[in-house]
């Protein structure tokens, strides 16, 4: 009898203890991330469903060309890095398909048969060619959250003139291959260009203008399964943009009002002293508005590319949250960083220019990766996406150079922040601010560390003197001025992927 009641217990047990690991495992499967879109403000994007989308990108440009699946003696599988950046809280990571057409990857895959870009070597079966690595990298980006800003090509890389400037077409035909190879991807975002700064390779150039414009009209087409050359493609199956050269450069330069770009970039290029908020309150400015962000500036561990700036020295942590904190609250959808051993994907054994000297895998704990997602923790922890800058609000001078003070406030009167690179001293106008209560709060950020101090009351109808706990350089602060006394618990429970109440 009592063996009889075991067997009943263990066949009753096993199927439920079956249901409940398949509902954990259901609950725990990563969901690919939903497409991307412009929002109907033209300040930020949004995911299909409507939900607001903060671009927090990271910069592995030739990622696709050298990274293994599994651990090699050189350095770990790829999913090691997609993995650590999808915990700190990145969600993009932008890179290159194939600079100049003769790539050859990891595991011996060339992409094109003799470097003709309208030609991609396809081979049966799965596994099998270069097209089918960059499938497998998609999906395992998708699995963690992670959307990849794709360049079909290193512009700048194609001499001129190259074979798809003499004829288009051949751009057409890549992009198609692209688009109807990797369209059905939500994850994939399209970046044309690549940091072409000789005028000849760039789009001031007709020739690469009809370049450009015939590759974005293959991969729309492509997506949607057209196949006619005739420059009336569908374009709101894509997400697109356009990595301009540098030097304080953008997009919109050119290329505003292209039907198929929808968000600027901006590459103010790895320095010192930089003022990437310029250039982004240029593109603010722009009619019709679209997004823009700053999609290349100040890789931490390089050198400075300025000869007139030191040698020996490279970028610190600061010069990374500057360039995040000044963009973001100057107005742009989001921030890109980079980090000089992540760019060139350096393995074991491997230099590279401008200081690259760690493998990525030494490089992938650096300070700046982790203190620069605290820009998205910010912005998803205020409420909804009406941030606008408000200089006009400060009542001293904003400085130049490092001293420079960047101030957003919420169009509906919610909150103000003021973001003070080396700690100085301000006075605000709250009063012009309009904010919604009389009485507001007050919270000193630590954008090293992320830890608050304060709340502080304020009276939201007058002046108000602001002091930072420190100052000098790397003394770097944010100051928060919320109507909702709530918001530090938001700020506290935040955590990468989760929905943000509100």
């Amino acid at each position: 009898m009592m063996q009889r009641s075991k067997r009943l217990f263990l066949l009753l047990a096993i199927p439920a203890v079956y249901f409940v690991g398949a509902t954990l495992r259901a609950e725990n499967r990563p969901v690919a991330p939903p497409r991307l879109r412009v929002a109907s403000s033209g300040r930020h994007l949004e995911t299909d469903g409507g939900e607001p989308f903060f671009w927090m990108g990271d910069t592995a440009w030739r990622m696709v060309l050298k990274f293994a699946r599994t651990d090699r003696p050189d350095q770990p599988s790829v999913l090691r890095y997609l993995d650590a950046r999808a915990a700190l809280g990145f969600n993009v990571v932008q890179t290159v398909i194939a600079g100049h057409g003769g790539e050859v990857n990891i595991r011996g895959h060339r992409a094109f048969q003799n470097g003709d870009w309208s030609r991609p070597i396809v081979v049966p079966g799965e596994g099998n060619d270069y097209w089918d690595d960059l499938d497998w990298l998609v999906r395992a980006a998708a699995a963690r959250g992670l959307y990849l800003a794709l360049l079909p090509y290193w512009l700048n890389s194609l001499p001129y003139p190259s074979a798809p400037d003499n004829d288009p077409s051949i751009a057409y035909r890549y992009g198609h291959f692209l688009g109807s190879r990797f369209g059905r991807y939500g994850n994939v975002i399209w970046i044309l260009g690549g940091d072409a700064y000789r005028p000849r390779r760039n789009v001031e150039n007709p020739d690469r203008l009809a370049l450009t414009r015939a590759l974005a009209e293959g991969i729309a087409d492509g997506t949607n399964g057209v196949d006619h050359f005739d420059g009336l493609a569908d374009w709101s199956t894509t997400l697109m943009s356009f990595h301009p050269p540098g030097g304080n450069r953008s997009s919109s330069e050119w290329l505003h009002r292209e039907r198929w770009l929808d968000f600027n970039m901006i590459q103010t290029t790895t320095r010192f002293r930089f003022e990437n908020y310029r250039t982004v309150t240029r593109d603010y400015r722009l009619r019709p508005p679209k997004p823009t962000l700053d999609g290349e500036v100040a890789y931490e561990g390089s050198l400075s590319l300025r000869r007139n700036e030191p040698r020996d020295r490279r970028i610190s942590p600061w010069e990374v949250r500057r360039a995040a904190y000044w963009a973001v609250l100057a107005g742009a959808c989001g921030h890109t960083y980079g980090h000089r051993s992540f760019i060139e994907w350096i393995r074991a054994g491997e230099r590279g220019r401008h200081g690259a000297h760690l493998p990525w895998f030494e490089a992938i704990d650096a300070p700046g990766a982790k203190q620069v997602v605290l820009v998205r923790r910010l912005v998803e922890s205020l409420p909804g996406y009406d941030r606008e800058p408000a200089q006009e609000l400060l009542l001293v001078d904003e400085g130049r150079g490092t001293d420079h003070v960047q101030v957003a406030r919420d169009r509906r009167g919610r909150f103000v922040v003021a973001y003070m690179a080396t700690g100085r001293t301000i006075a605000i106008d709250l009063a012009g601010a309009h904010l919604v209560d009389e009485l507001v709060w007050a919270w000193w950020v630590d954008p090293r560390s992320g830890s608050l101090s304060g709340p502080t009351g304020l009276t939201a109808r007058g002046q108000v003197r602001l002091e930072p706990p420190s100052t000098g350089e790397g003394q770097d602060w944010l100051i928060v001025i919320h109507a909702d006394r709530a918001w530090a618990d938001r700020w506290r429970r935040w955590r990468p992927g989760a929905r943000q109440g509100r």
